[in-house]
């Protein structure tokens, strides 16, 4: 079974992400995600790229899928703050 990335969530439906969820999971929610990157918070110059990976199976039906990002510079982070 391939493994498809996508660079935007809005590639797939809320409905078919959030039926993989087991229960309650405000922070895996297709909505959640979403609202990243519709906020700017992810993607663009954030240098947080989206990199959601999907696993489906022959008939490209989704069985599983896994939320990432992959990060672009180091801006932000404690030990590489330019202020110090």
């Amino acid at each position: 079974m391939p493994v498809t990335t996508l660079d935007s969530l809005h590639a797939l439906s809320a409905d078919t992400w959030d039926a993989l969820l087991p229960g309650a999971q405000p922070f895996l929610r297709h909505a959640f995600h979403s609202a990243l990157e519709d906020s700017g918070s992810v993607g663009g110059d954030s240098g947080w790229q989206p990199s959601h990976r999907l696993w489906c199976d022959d008939q490209g039906q989704v069985r599983a899928a896994l939320p990432a990002y992959l990060k672009r510079h180091s801006y932000g982070e404690y030990v590489f703050d330019h202020a110090w």
